[in-house]
């Protein structure tokens, strides 16, 4: 009985050092549940996104601009490669730099300016080649229609099914150079230029989807309004497109785990050993490092509040006993125990502890998540915005990571109950070690020495 009216006496005295340590408790216990709901939500996320994550496997073509007698993979043994029980589709596509001979590209806007005059005659040329310069694609139907969408683009005008020799054009292009459809264009392939131009016919205009949210550079978005699209047929009927194109033929795999198995069956049925099968494993990891990032950090917060937090507690535990020593200097005299005393001390620290911990709670609900957003976007600046990065590539199912959802689960409520319980048995091993040493005997003559 003495314990608990002892304990809760404790509670309702108007102490400051009471006050102290309420404050250090809870803002010890609300950083250790912030970070640990960050760090464990970050880790759960990772491994969501991750097994979500579309894989996509990428042939790599050899360089073949100065072999005579080498010749690229055809569709046929393409389309053969993704014949398989681990490829969910395939997506193929081909391409050839090329310039126009009469007609006028869209300009491409300079977006950094430079004092130095040969630094800006560099620059200028470096865009009029950018701006002289533009590529074609060859692609079937499907593949044409996720290539414009993933770039923000759709058909306005015009048939899909492309014959040979007909073409795509932007409508920015074709406003400015004053086509139509059944109009007819010459292009010439970039470093080919001995050859005759190339001759395409216009049966189809795309323009910017006004409702596609597409997070990219205005420069690039621009050059791309150059861009021709032809079917894979006509562009590969290019002469010496062997020497000139590439073929970028790509395959979406079922599982991510399904690579090695996948590229074994592509050499069995007669991949070349020159040519390299590469994954975009890196695109997931640059795609992932901001949230990493704030796992990391809000990991290394969590390590430094639990050792610095149990140092501050044990340093403040022991100044406070210095100055509870006269009041257990009379409750000794009056014939209270020592395990009395300690069992009151607990008491009053679980009552502290567990009204802490509980608002701790609370105020996480309301703060966590716009931590953590914020967090996110500082990693994201620090990481020269991976989303602008990879904006423009084949993301499959996977959009940008703009916030990770936090969630305090089990094991993190666990393991913050259990840090508490740390910080409780340092301040608590502190006072039972003092109280077992003290003496009053001692306390009473030290202090007539003194006095």
């Amino acid at each position: 009985m003495f314990v608990l009216k002892h304990a809760f006496l404790n509670l309702r005295r108007p102490s400051w050092k009471s006050l102290v340590i309420c404050i250090m408790l809870f803002l010890l216990t609300l950083g250790i549940i912030v970070t640990e709901t960050i760090y464990t939500s970050a880790r759960r996320f990772t491994s969501d996104y991750s097994q979500q994550f579309s894989t996509v496997a990428t042939v790599i073509e050899p360089d073949l601009s100065n072999s005579t007698h080498e010749k690229k993979l055809t569709k046929e043994q393409y389309l053969k490669f993704g014949e398989s029980k681990y490829v969910n589709s395939v997506k193929m596509m081909a391409s050839i730099p090329i310039s126009f001979n009469t007609l006028k590209p869209i300009e491409i806007p300079n977006p950094i300016q430079f004092q130095k005059l040969e630094i800006d005659e560099l620059e200028k040329s470096f865009y009029q080649t950018a701006q002289a310069t533009t590529n074609w694609f060859g692609l079937g139907p499907q593949d044409m229609v996720k290539e414009l969408a993933e770039s923000g683009m759709e058909i306005s005008t015009g048939n899909l099914t492309l014959k040979m020799n007909e073409c795509l054009l932007s409508s920015e292009f074709v406003q400015l150079n004053e086509l139509k459809i059944g109009d007819s264009i010459q292009v010439t392939v970039t470093g080919n230029e001995k050859m005759a131009p190339q001759t395409l016919s216009i049966a189809g205009i795309y323009q910017p989807n006004k409702t596609a949210k597409i997070v990219g550079t205005s420069e690039f978005m621009e050059s791309q309004r150059n861009d021709i699209f032809t079917n894979w047929e006509t562009i590969h009927a290019v002469e010496n497109f062997n020497q000139v194109g590439y073929n970028n033929v790509s395959y979406e795999l079922k599982n991510q785990n399904d690579f090695d198995r996948f590229l074994k069956e592509m050499k069995t049925k007669g991949l070349p050993s020159e040519y390299q099968v590469m994954t975009n494993e890196t695109n997931l990891k640059m795609l992932l490092s901001p949230v990493n990032g704030v796992g990391t950090l809000a990991g290394t917060i969590l390590l430094g509040i639990f050792i610095f937090g149990n140092f501050g507690l044990a340093l403040f535990s022991l100044r406070q006993f210095r100055q509870r020593q006269a009041e257990i200097c009379v409750l000794r005299n009056l014939g209270i125990t020592k395990k009395q005393l300690i069992k009151s001390r607990l008491l009053e620290l679980l009552v502290v502890a567990g009204f802490n911990f509980g608002i701790a709670l609370l105020v996480t609900n309301w703060i966590v998540q716009p931590i953590a957003d914020w967090q996110l976007l500082n990693q994201k600046m620090l990481m020269g915005n991976v989303d602008q990065l990879f904006s423009n590539m084949p993301s499959g199912k996977n959009g940008t990571i703009k916030s990770i959802p936090m969630m305090l689960n089990k094991l993190s409520f666990f393991n913050t109950f259990g840090i508490t319980s740390l910080f409780l048995m340092t301040i608590i091993s502190i006072d039972s070690y003092q109280l077992f040493k003290f003496e009053p005997l001692e306390f009473l003559l030290e202090r007539n020495v003194y006095e």
